[in-house]
């Protein structure tokens, strides 16, 4: 009897470990959301819209000013970029370096060789962020300051003045400026703004 309410409380405990792990590891999903996305460096100002159904899929759409193509990083993309030309009705699939003619791609890639973390708490458009600074090793200078929504869990804001390293090392790719995320509007997302539209040709 002993041994069989033993083995019963030893189940007990196992399966409240593991409800308590999986409440500690998992995170919390993200809710999709489309916004006007707003990019100033040195000289130009880049706008998009901007349309986010998790931190790994997404869609870009370029303003006519802005060259009018779309990007778009669908489910299947592992680290691949899709590039649309609405104009041509053609599709390039880009990976790295190249991927980085993305600008989504290209400001949140640069925080990689970094270190930093939270520094602070602030509201800005409505949503309660957390503040993030980092900075290049050996160095004080602050590349990177980062404002993480966290009711929308992503980062919306974003100030640097970094670079990344491309495949010519000799010649890293800079990105110096703001990115801010703005007229943010949540709600479910069509699952057709992530794929390629019928009739576009791939192009090598």
């Amino acid at each position: 009897m002993k041994k069989k309410y033993g083995t019963l409380f030893f189940v007990l405990v196992t399966i409240l470990l593991l409800i308590k792990m999986e409440y500690v590891f998992a995170s919390p999903k993200q809710g999709e959301f489309s916004g006007d996305l707003v990019i100033t460096a040195p000289g130009h100002v880049v706008k998009a819209k901007l349309y986010i159904k998790d931190p790994y899929i997404y869609r870009l759409e370029m303003s006519e000013e802005s060259g009018g193509m779309i990007f778009i990083r669908p489910a299947e993309a592992r680290g691949k970029i899709w590039m649309l030309d609405p104009a041509k009705k053609q599709y390039k699939i880009l990976s790295w370096p190249q991927k980085h003619k993305d600008p989504l791609e290209a400001w949140t890639d640069i925080q990689y060789d970094m270190k930093g973390g939270n520094t602070a708490k602030e509201t800005i458009h409505g949503h309660p962020c957390a503040v993030s600074e980092f900075k290049y090793p050996g160095t004080d200078k602050v590349a990177l300051k980062m404002w993480y929504a966290e009711d929308i869990k992503y980062t919306i804001k974003r100030v640097a003045d970094a670079k990344i390293m491309m495949e010519n090392k000799s010649q890293p790719k800079i990105i110096k400026g703001t990115f801010e995320i703005l007229n943010i509007k949540t709600g479910k997302l069509d699952d057709t703004l992530f794929e390629v539209p019928a009739g576009y040709v791939e192009v090598k």
